[in-house]
């Protein structure tokens, strides 16, 4: 389980030896192990930001969502500086147990723990238990999942004082230890192993009393093995237990299976268990990607998410970074895990994706470019009780999520192989090959914009004779106005930087038009000089167009990219700043 935390790759990195070991533990009390030590963390602001950090392992946690995680729904003033306080102190305790700082990174709208399976008992859990899915020995998927449920212990996180995390994330991790019981003692009954079976359903009962079919399967193992009183008292057990706690009867199942114990009638037989079945074709295919590039980490985890029951997934980042390229190709990948189908909705119509009668299984329903979460609040409505949601927007759509669960990704470019595989992907391979460096240059200028990268390597290919180092200079000199293709509004850079102006609202847009004039990064007290606003307001701005994805934020530095700054120059004197920039309106 213990394996090494790795510092950010290096040109010549440093040998393995010499960084310790280290397990992060969440299935559990909150726990930093090492080679030299074990550490149970005392419940504090640090503990609540690294529980929420590890529940995300690898990923970018939003401010807001840090925010909600530490101080719940009305946070200090402050809690910005707080925030970034607790996490000083956070790479301090890491410092002091032999990890590198850069283990926890402030990125762009947040934090990110640099961390994997080995290192996350969570993310080690999620593993074992995907490589069940095409598992097909009984025996082999049991050892699997009996190795996956023994990271767990009890009670998960009890030194967090997060009433966030315990109210919105916990609740659903266990929703997948559940499944995970279940079909392990499933596949015991199926196997004829009544003796180990009943130690694991007397446990599963214990820890989850109000959950029927953990109460059935026990009594139908105790009736089957000949012990009827035993059977008897654990259905007054959950009886009782669903009357005093929920106010409800047991469902018909139970009752059907109380009368036939009562009656003596023979138990029903054991049904072997036989491998997880292959989901019917999808009603609806996804559209298909042409020319994918890249991304492969961040596909694996997504698909992970989809496919382990987090009900709604967003993908939030600025226009032309790939979001729905993305969604489209994880939705292939994961297709044949949706046997309802996989269903394209329109966001400003989530009610046509309503759930079918005739739906035979869990759908994967994909709403891309939702605009606000005005309409996301809309979408959730539609989702049948197994349904995921998938979802891309320019907006971080974090209070949705912190509100209703789910998982959020802000989308970033792609690295500099990436972004070099995608115009040989266009252009042809041995052309960029032949002309690396000038192919570099023409990705650096396109930001490693998927979109922008696209339209450029087409232009180029329209210009047969154009040399791809005379093809730097000619997109040099006006990259906003050449990265278009004509005839197609979506393939315009400019069109997509304008669009995502005008549903931020006019005053968010004059504020991004006006910061966009200061050179380099900004500060909130930098900003509030600027627009002629106090700190407070300034702050708040700023994280607005943060969410919009027209600002990145690292280290209390705010910055536009070129390719956006660039727009903003050419737009600027269209408009005309209103007053309301002052007020806590977006007009």
């Amino acid at each position: 389980m213990e394996a090494q935390v790795a510092s950010p790759p290096r040109c010549d990195p440093e040998p393995v030896a010499s960084t310790p070991a280290v397990a992060f533990r969440v299935l559990g009390p909150l726990t930093l192990t090492t080679d030299a030590d074990a550490l149970v963390l005392p419940p504090s602001k640090v503990a609540c930001l690294l529980a929420a950090l590890l529940l995300h392992p690898d990923e970018v946690v939003s401010v807001a969502m840090l925010q909600q995680a530490i101080w719940g729904d009305d946070p200090p003033v402050s809690a910005r500086a707080a925030l970034q306080t607790c996490a000083l102190r956070l790479r301090q305790l890491f410092q002091r147990h032999g990890l590198t700082a850069n283990a926890i990174r402030t990125v762009p709208g947040g934090y990110r723990i640099t961390a994997g399976p080995q290192s996350v008992d969570l993310m080690r859990f999620r593993e074992l238990v995907g490589r069940t899915r095409a598992e097909t020995d009984p025996e082999t998927e049991l050892a699997t999942l009996e190795e996956a449920l023994a990271l767990w212990s009890e009670p998960m996180l009890a030194n967090v004082p997060s009433e966030a995390l315990h109210r919105d994330v916990v609740p659903r991790l266990n929703e997948e230890r559940v499944r995970v019981i279940e079909r392990l003692c499933d596949l015991k009954i199926g196997l004829g192993r009544d003796r180990s079976v009943l130690v694991d359903l007397w446990t599963a009962t214990r820890l989850y009393p109000a959950n029927e079919r953990f109460a059935a399967r026990l009594v139908e193992v105790l009736y089957r093995t000949g012990r009827q009183a035993d059977a008897l008292t654990e259905v007054r057990r959950i009886k009782e237990h669903l009357d005093h706690e929920l106010g409800v009867g047991p469902g018909v199942g139970l009752r059907r299976l109380e009368l036939t114990i009562l009656r003596g009638e023979a138990p029903a037989p054991v049904v072997t268990v036989t491998p997880r079945p292959v989901p019917a074709v999808s009603v609806r295919p996804p559209t298909s990607v042409a020319g994918f590039v890249g991304r492969a980490a961040l596909c694996g985890t997504l698909t992970d998410r989809l496919r382990g029951g987090t009900r709604i997934v967003v993908l939030s980042g600025l226009p032309g970074v790939g979001k729905t390229a993305l969604a489209q190709h994880v939705a292939g990948l994961v297709a044949e895990d949706f046997p309802g189908g996989v269903r394209q909705v329109e966001p400003n119509d989530p009610e046509a994706a309503a759930p079918a009668v005739s739906s035979t299984g869990r759908r994967l329903l994909l709403a891309d470019d939702v605009a606000d979460a005005t309409l996301a609040r809309r979408l959730p409505e539609v989702l049948g009780p197994d349904d995921v949601l998938l979802m891309t927007s320019r907006p971080s759509l974090s209070a949705l999520v912190a509100r209703l669960g789910g998982w959020l990704h802000r989308v970033e470019p792609l690295d500099r192989q990436e972004a070099l595989d995608l115009l040989g992907v266009v252009l042809g391979a041995e052309r960029v090959q032949a002309e690396s460096s000038a192919a570099a240059e023409l990705a650096a200028l396109c930001e490693h914009l998927p979109l922008a990268l696209r339209i450029a390597a087409t232009r180029v290919l329209l210009r047969a004779r154009m040399s791809l180092d005379e093809a730097v200079g000619w997109l040099g000199a006006d990259p906003i106005g050449r990265l278009s293709l004509p005839g197609d509004p979506e393939m315009s850079l400019a069109g997509r930087l304008d669009e995502a102006l005008t549903r931020a609202g006019d005053v968010l847009a004059d504020v991004f038009l006006r910061l966009a004039e200061a050179p380099g990064t900004i500060t909130v007290p930098a900003a509030a000089g600027l627009l002629d606003v106090d700190q407070v307001r300034a702050g708040e701005l700023l994280d607005d167009l943060v969410d919009q994805s027209l600002m990145e934020e690292a280290a209390d530095q705010y910055r536009i990219r070129g390719l956006l700054r660039r727009h903003a120059h050419g737009v600027a004197g269209r408009r005309t700043t209103p007053d309301r920039v002052k007020k806590g309106t977006h007009g």
